[in-house]
């Protein structure tokens, strides 16, 4: 009896033993890949500092295309992207959103490009003139926004014709012609004044930056891009000119200005 006890008791000691000497391993083993994680771990953080603190993380250029009226440096800056910011932290579709969050945008992308460039790419809202409106001087856009001018934006008026002469409701209908006109065409124009005939209260005075007048109904405006095929053909020895472009006829052609026939008029009643 005593034998098969100690018997027992030996044969339990031994499996707790065993358990013990498994529980052991496991726990070794446990800590030896935790370590070996954690070291990986670690050499990955190593490296991942040493990249961000080097140069090679850098941005190394911004570039910006597509841009009309904005400068690159405005654009760079509305995106919100630093030029010593770092090339890996810049998420393209949060930056293109940021971006056409600004009136001006229309569309935006943004590209991570090799050699740590990054692109930026917009269309912008086209701006149309400037204006003096409820006191205060503003940018006309395409869709009928006004952005109020001031110290940071004022560079923008100088592709822009001032626009006089017309009510809100006026304009609203002049924007609908501004729709045809290219964005080459607009910066030629100095500025828009209204200037009503007796057989048509919409027609407007055109002053062009080469110093010709045109004057045309603002239903008529997408015909000012024809301005430089027309042109082309004058005497230069003319000099200044008025243009009188007719929409109907798709015509233009160059006659005695409304203001040198009202000075013949008065002439002429002078000698009666």
């Amino acid at each position: 009896m005593l034998e098969e006890s100690r018997k027992k008791i030996l044969d339990r000691n031994y499996l707790l033993n065993k358990r013990k000497d498994a529980r052991k391993k496991t726990v070794f083993t446990t800590i030896k890949n935790s370590c070996f994680l954690i070291g990986i771990f670690l050499g990955l953080l190593v490296l991942l500092l040493a990249y961000f603190i080097s140069d090679y993380s850098d941005i190394y250029h911004i570039a910006v295309e597509g841009n009309v009226y904005l400068n690159d440096e405005d654009i760079i800056e509305l995106s919100g992207i630093k030029e010593d910011g770092k090339y890996l932290f810049v998420f393209p579709k949060a930056k293109a959103r940021k971006l056409m969050s600004s009136p001006y945008i229309e569309e935006a992308t943004v590209e991570l490009k090799d050699d740590r460039l990054v692109v930026i790419n917009v269309k912008e809202v086209k701006q149309v003139a400037y204006l003096y409106e409820d006191s205060e001087s503003k940018i006309l856009l395409i869709n009928g926004e006004r952005i109020s001018l001031n110290n940071d934006n004022y560079y923008l008026i100088e592709k822009l014709p001032l626009l006089e002469g017309y009510s809100k409701e006026q304009i609203s209908e002049i924007l609908r012609g501004f729709k045809l006109i290219e964005y080459g065409t607009i910066n030629e124009i100095s500025e828009i004044h209204r200037y009503p005939f007796s057989y048509d209260e919409n027609m407007m005075e055109v002053i062009m930056r080469d110093g010709n007048f045109c004057f045309l109904s603002w239903t008529g405006l997408g015909m000012l891009d024809e301005y430089y095929r027309i042109v082309s053909g004058l005497d230069p020895s003319l000099g200044n000119v008025c243009i009188y472009l007719d929409e109907l006829t798709k015509a233009g052609y160059t006659s005695i200005c409304p203001w040198q026939e009202d000075a013949v008029n008065v002439q002429e009643t002078t000698e009666e």
